[in-house]
């Protein structure tokens, strides 16, 4: 690092040299030479004539030397200042006619010393940092197409050994013999990757790092088709953006190697590709991100999921359990080819800031759902497809998030600074990546504190998050941040609300309010150290949580704002410490210094502009603004317009300009909405409208003819085509011997669990299993060609093509192999139907077993389907097709039979039974109360007051998991209180 920083020194000492003496030195040595540019006078025509007939004397030799040195001297002062310009406005550099050559060179110089600029804004502007080697195809490899390596082309390369069944991966075994169940063989794939930088080409590229640019050929071939980190396809070599992540051969070198600046503009390169041999221009400026990711609109393809879908690096919880995220998986079939194991997730602004936060805030509120569920019952559920579908939509684009990643270096910022008894310095916001977060600093502060490094400036701290320790979240002291967007190099920008103070919000109207619904869904959502926020004009976002209060207008927030102040100040007047309230969070985690922000739709007044700005300028933090008004005394302005790439966010003081996702109007309705039906914790009938689709044993409500509206659309032109994580410490408990299938040939899909597929004769790649698995739930009733089209595609938008579709059905009947009657396992009737045959389900039996059971007080029954839950249902497995309801509904279904089991194991005197039927219910759902209380009795009449302890604690660890600040249910904590304190009757 030290070595690649001098040789930056020295370049950008050269480059200055270099550019001093051609602006100023050429001058010099041209007037000494040639003289003054001005002619003396104007020739006349007679004397142009003259010279133009007559034999020259080397006089007019020279005088069109000199004038062509001259012009070409004042066309590189021209690009110099024309490249200074767009970058300190942060906008892309436009191109002059026939100055290409001229303005390459400037920009390269211009490049090299801004490298050694030190201030946040020069960093921007210089050049993308070298290119990340992505040692384990991390989330930035972001696919939604199956494609094996050609065969022509240099293979990936693949790491890690066998990974074990459940993790974050659906287990599929084949039955070769009846003793060899041997599973699918799981490898990590590591294709080489390279980060696109402004100026970037794939010629250049392939000329750097496979040593012939003319092999981009190869590079194309292994990213064609691929959604890239902005929402992008790659689908012409001649078109990539900065930020993007691209596989590279396995033959790449130097990938981690810093690169110098590139210029906009390439001449034209040695190829035989006309679009690179040709001038062209590199990867613009923008990573032109999708102006707004809206949710679908009315009318298109429904679709809800399932609660508990994974998301990264968030606290592990219930409905939202956080992994981080995993490489592209692939399973190796016994002929070798390779599948990809679906998209794996970039870091997104929208996504991270709100998707994320989203989920968590359902999690937390669907669980106070669940704590007053009673038995056969179920929870509310909005009745709206197109809400439900907007919550499958958050879980489809929930990703690693940047607000995430930023909290987590921050928190580790903050653990370092105490330990070395250092002040906090003034963060004006993060730059983050896929794997670092870079600080930018108001002025430089020292010498980072380790893990902490030096940026490319003095104003700016990096850390890698790979080798950031576990930090104590209660020393995260920046709780305000708000994702902007992203940053030309496709990196997303967060600014700190409480440093920037009063920020004002300014352009189009409608482009303001959705920055400002986004940006108040964010704060009212997000996880992380508590902060209040004042909302005036947000009334959708009121049963979010208790974070946000509700204000009727900006009178009474500006009221709450004054009083909030007036107490800080006394604070801060009446105990020891730094003078600013982030030091005091800092080394007094236990104080109250919670900030306060206020963000308002509604257009304050002059006097309560000047009114608020005063309160909040008034203090050294601890209270922050966002408002939408133009006032030239504001702190801080995020300007909002719109170009020909879609909305465009200019950040002042930063001097930044980022493309910011924006929420639509539309969707954040329905976000307002699905918060509002998770706040009602009044239970619903199981034959509730919702839920009476999957009382039959179809799991799936698109079986059948009764087809939603995008699947009648489409049947028509189709039809045609039909044949051609972590979870709370649990006691221990006895595992059950799994069922056997009385027919040894029988393919079995387990969904009581991670998802396990066995009985087959060849290992299924995952797309395989999600066809099977689709089906299998669909039951007799089947699945129509063109809703498996839609199903099998990456996204409700995208469905699999039928050729695409054919060939997957006819791979997947191979693999499953004939049953005993010699049929296939996947058949098609003449309607163009398919179903499964000679293929069980767990769930089906389960509910056999259940609904027996529960008739008969049948303890026999229950036990035998418990038997059958091996875990969270569908655990590590999500397909955007998973609707909510069916997960709610196997959900409730399991603990209500491990519940009834524990109650009557205990009504027969058999404590140590009952106890054993709550813990197997609970490895299904760890934080159902119900169980928690089935098993504190049931130790409690055994006698065994220390398990109920331990009982106990597992709860409160299970419900802080959900909401850190969360409470049990109050005859959770009755019960605990009654057990405790009475004597158990001997």
């Amino acid at each position: 690092m030290i070595r690649f920083r001098l040789l930056d020194g020295l370049r950008a000492l050269l480059a200055a040299a270099v550019l001093t003496a051609l602006i100023a030195g050429v001058p010099l040595m041209l007037y000494a030479l040639a003289g003054s540019p001005v002619p003396a006078h104007l020739p006349s025509l007679g004397e142009i004539g003259h010279a133009l007939t007559h034999r020259d004397d080397g006089t007019l030799f020279l005088t069109v030397v000199k004038v062509v040195s001259w012009a070409a001297w004042a066309s590189f002062v021209a690009s110099t200042l024309v490249e200074l310009a767009s970058r300190i406005r942060g906008r892309a550099t436009p191109h002059l006619p026939g100055l290409g050559a001229t303005q390459w060179l400037s920009a390269q110089l211009i490049s090299s010393v801004a490298l050694a600029a030190g201030s946040p804004a020069a960093f921007v502007m210089a050049a993308v940092p070298p290119a990340a080697v992505v040692a384990a195809a991390p989330a930035a490899l972001a696919d939604t197409t199956t494609a094996s390596p050609d065969a022509g082309h240099d293979p990936p390369r693949f790491a890690g050994a066998d990974v074990p069944s459940g993790v974050g991966q659906p287990t599929m075994t084949g039955a070769h013999t009846a003793s060899d169940q041997a599973h699918a063989r799981v490898l990590r794939l590591t294709h080489a990757a390279y980060q696109v930088r402004r100026g970037d080409c794939l010629w250049t590229i392939a000329e750097r790092h496979l040593g012939n640019g003319d092999r981009y050929t190869e590079i194309a071939q292994l990213n064609r088709g691929r959604v890239m980190t902005d929402g992008a396809r790659f689908t012409r070599p001649d078109v990539i953006r900065p930020g993007w992540v691209l596989r590279m051969p396995a033959a790449a070198t130097d990938l981690d190697r810093p690169q110098p600046p590139l210029p906009d503009r390439h001449l034209g390169h040695p190829s035989d590709a006309s679009e690179f041999s040709r001038p062209h221009d590199g990867a613009p400026s923008s990573p032109q991100p999708p102006a707004t990711q809206d949710f679908p609109k009315a009318g298109e393809q429904p679709a809800a999921v399932r609660d508990a879908a994974p998301l990264a690096r968030t606290p592990q919880t219930g409905e939202a359990r956080a992994s981080a995220p995993e490489p592209t998986a692939i399973l190796l079939t016994d002929g070798g080819e390779a599948e990809d194991n679906g998209p794996s997730a970039p870091v997104a602004a929208f996504a991270g800031g709100v998707a994320v936060g989203s989920l968590l805030t359902l999690a937390r509120l669907r669980h106070a759902q669940r704590q007053t569920r009673r038995r056969g019952r179920r929870i509310a559920l909005p009745a709206d497809p197109d809400t439900l579908r907007t919550e499958q939509e958050l879980r489809r684009l929930a990703a690693p998030d940047a607000r995430t990643c930023a909290r987590q270096a921050l928190a580790t910022l903050g653990g370092v600074l105490t330990a070395a008894g250092r002040d906090l310095p003034h963060v004006l916001g993060a730059r983050v990546c896929v794997d670092a977060v870079e600080l930018l600093l108001a002025q430089p502060a020292g010498t980072p504190p380790a893990p902490f490094t030096q940026g490319r400036t003095k104003a700016t701290w990096r850390i890698d998050l790979d080798s950031a320790p576990n930090a104590d979240s209660a020393r995260d002291v920046l709780p305000a941040l708000l994702t902007t967007g992203y940053l030309d190099d496709g990196h997303a920008l967060l600014v700190n609300l409480e440093r920037l103070q009063t920020a004002t919000a300014t352009g189009p109207d409608e482009l303001v309010d959705r920055f400002l619904t986004t940006a108040a869904t964010e704060l009212a959502t997000g996880d992380g150290p508590w902060f209040d926020v004042l909302a005036v004009g947000f009334p959708e976002l009121q049963a979010a949580g208790d974070r946000i209060r509700p204000c009727t207008d900006l009178a009474e927030a500006l009221g709450l704002l004054a009083d909030r102040a007036r107490d800080l100040r006394g604070r801060l007047a009446t105990t020891d410490g730094p003078t600013g309230v982030s030091g005091r969070r800092l080394h007094d985690p236990d104080g109250d210094w919670t900030l306060t922000v206020l963000i308002s739709r509604t257009t304050p007044s002059p006097d309560q502009m000047a009114r608020l700005v005063d309160t909040v300028t008034a203090l050294p933090g601890g209270l922050a603004a966002l408002v939408p008004v133009d006032a030239a005394g504001a702190p801080a302005r995020f300007a909002l317009s719109q170009d020909d790439q879609g909305p465009r966010l200019d950040v002042t003081p930063l001097g930044l300009t980022v493309r910011p996702h924006l929420i639509s109007a539309e969707s954040y309705q329905r976000l307002g909405e699905l918060f509002t039906v998770a706040g009602d914790i009044s239970d619903v009938a199981a034959d509730a409208p919702l839920y009476n689709a999957y009382a039959d044993e179809s799991q799936l409500p698109l079986a059948g003819g009764a087809s939603r509206s995008y699947v009648a659309g489409a049947a028509d032109s189709q039809q045609e085509d039909g044949e051609s994580g972590g979870k709370p410490a649990l006691p221990e408990v006895a595992q059950p011997e799994p069922q056997r299938d009385e027919v040894q040939n029988a393919v079995q899909v387990s969904i009581l669990g991670p998802l396990e597929i066995t009985g087959t004769v060849a290992d299924l790649q995952p797309k395989m299993a999600e066809l099977v698995l689709a089906l299998a739930l669909a039951g007799p009733t089947g699945l129509r060609n063109v809703q498996l089209a839609a199903m099998m595609g990456p996204d409700p938008d995208t469905p699999k093509p039928s050729d695409q579709l054919r060939q997957l059905i006819t791979r997947t009947r191979g693999k499953l192999g004939k049953a005993s009657d010699g049929q296939a396992r996947i058949l098609c009737d003449s309607t163009y139907v398919y179903r499964t045959h000679a293929i069980t389900l767990d769930w089906t039996r389960f509910q056999e077993l259940a609904d027996r059971g529960a008739k008969r007080n049948s303890t026999i029954d229950l036990w035998d389907a418990l038997a059958l839950v091996r875990g969270p249902v569908l655990d590590g497995c999500y397909h955007w097709w998973l609707e909510t309801p069916v997960i709610e509904n196997i959900r409730a279904e399991i603990v209500d039979a491990a519940d009834l089991l524990a109650e009557l194991e205990l009504d027969a005197g058999r404590p140590d039974r009952s106890a054993r039927a709550a813990r197997q219910g609970l490895t299904s759902d760890p934080y159902a109360e119900q169980l928690w209380r089935a098993l504190m009795r049931a130790e409690y009449e055994a006698g065994n007051m220390s398990r109920v302890h331990e009982a106990w604690k597992a709860c409160l660890k299970a419900i802080a998991e959900v909401s850190a600040d969360g409470d049990p249910h109050p005859e959770t904590a009755a019960l605990y209180g009654r057990l405790t304190s009475a004597r158990r009757p001997t």
